[in-house]
């Protein structure tokens, strides 16, 4: 298994968005080089809730680029329920993780690289071709 490489697959067009999306790749290597690290729990931990925070952070703004500049309910209803699902499951993971019942190892990396590689290939290029007709960059 592999780190996450940014490539132009990923890229919706729009400045802020990438680099927030490039922040969340950082991060979500630095989980995996922690856990292939053995750095323990704390450390673990202590990765995965930045990784959280920053994405609950990230989706904010994203939705709320969105609203600004109107798009389409059905689509951001669907995109917007992706984002609470994955911010639900990492808050289980976190808490899990607190209580010594989860450990946070390489099946916590896999599913949140395969989750993010795939958000931004797929859901997030759905509003990239929308945002770029209303001159969002």
């Amino acid at each position: 298994m592999a780190q996450i490489e940014w490539c132009d697959s990923h890229s919706v067009g729009i400045t802020a968005l990438d680099d927030q999306h490039k922040a969340l790749v950082a991060l979500t290597n630095q989980l995996f080089l922690a856990i292939m690290r053995d750095e323990g729990p704390k450390e673990l931990g202590r990765v995965l809730a930045e990784l959280a925070r920053y994405a609950d952070y990230h989706f904010d703004f994203e939705e709320q680029i969105l609203t600004e500049h109107g798009f389409p309910e059905s689509g951001f209803s669907h995109h917007r329920e992706e984002h609470r699902k994955l911010t639900s499951r990492v808050q289980t993971l976190l808490r899990q993780h607190e209580e010594g019942s989860v450990a946070l190892d390489l099946d916590v990396y896999s599913f949140l690289r395969e989750w993010m590689t795939e958000h931004m290939i797929g859901t997030d290029s759905e509003y990239a071709a929308f945002l770029a007709s209303k001159a969002v960059r």
